[in-house]
């Protein structure tokens, strides 16, 4: 195979991959909660999906550059650890670049460990392609791999989806959004876990979104101990205003416990 051609198969690999993984990793959840208006990073769902595949396309044509495979794997995988840092860095949102660096530096091997993996597998896909196209002209074989590549990024994008606690909390948390403010354009009290939220019935009614964490200790207060191997769960209130308040879910309660995280005066 002449070297545009390996080339050319290097970037369609990567593309097969990267656009399904994309797509399946940013949308299941929103696939799976409709209606539920979920939080985004400062990218957006459709950037990240665009820059990935773009990723995984930069991956797949450094691999396949030269018929030398080290210095494409190490040098591909570096490239992508390098450039999904600068993505996380402007989606985290954090202005100190001394911190996002040494977080950089102490996030890159573990990066790298992930990324290896996955340019060996683009590589051997590459390999069993030229080994096919090599012995014969048939396009069964190829298309077959390929098939097989999309399948493997739709499987890869599937382990993205919400915990089904996770996903109860967001609807729960969503119900909860509505009822208080039902509540304050009727002028009752309310619901018991908005009480210890200040600001909700002035700050709470612009257009919101909710975003899940894991990082329930993150949120001052007092809640139930859980039971081992129970996934609990942070909900975030992003209003368009500015105002934000988290609720932290234990199961098998329904009941959060809330409080506001913008300071209210």
């Amino acid at each position: 195979m002449s070297d545009r051609n390996r080339r050319i198969y290097g970037i369609i690999i990567g593309l097969v991959f990267g656009l399904p993984y994309a797509l399946i990793s940013e949308y299941i959840n929103v696939w799976s909660l409709p209606g539920i208006p979920l939080y985004e990073l400062p990218l957006g769902r459709f950037i990240t999906v665009v820059l990935t595949t773009l990723f995984m396309v930069i991956l797949g044509l450094v691999i396949a550059w030269d018929e030398e495979s080290f210095w494409g794997l190490l040098g591909g995988s570096m490239l992508i650890v390098v450039l999904s840092s600068i993505q996380a860095y402007i989606n985290s949102g954090v202005s100190e670049g001394v911190t996002s660096f040494f977080l950089f530096l102490f996030t890159f091997l573990p990066r790298l460990i992930i990324y290896l993996p996955l340019a060996f597998f683009f590589r051997w896909v590459l390999g069993r392609l030229e080994q096919t196209l090599s012995v014969s002209r048939r396009t069964v074989s190829p298309l077959l791999a390929l098939i097989l590549l999309a399948a493997l990024a739709v499987l890869g994008g599937r382990f993205s989806i919400l915990a089904p606690a996770a996903i109860e909390a967001l609807q729960d948390a969503n119900a909860l959004v509505l009822e208080g403010r039902s509540a304050v354009e009727s002028g009752t009290d309310l619901p018991e876990p908005l009480l210890a939220v200040d600001g909700f019935a002035a700050y709470a009614k612009d257009p919101y979104t909710l975003e899940w964490s894991s990082d329930v200790d993150s949120l001052p207060v007092t809640r139930p101990i859980a039971a081992f191997g129970v996934t609990e769960s942070l909900i975030l209130f992003h209003f368009e205003n500015g105002y934000l308040f988290g609720c932290a879910y234990t199961p098998p309660s329904h009941v959060p416990k809330c409080i506001n995280i913008t300071r209210v005066r």
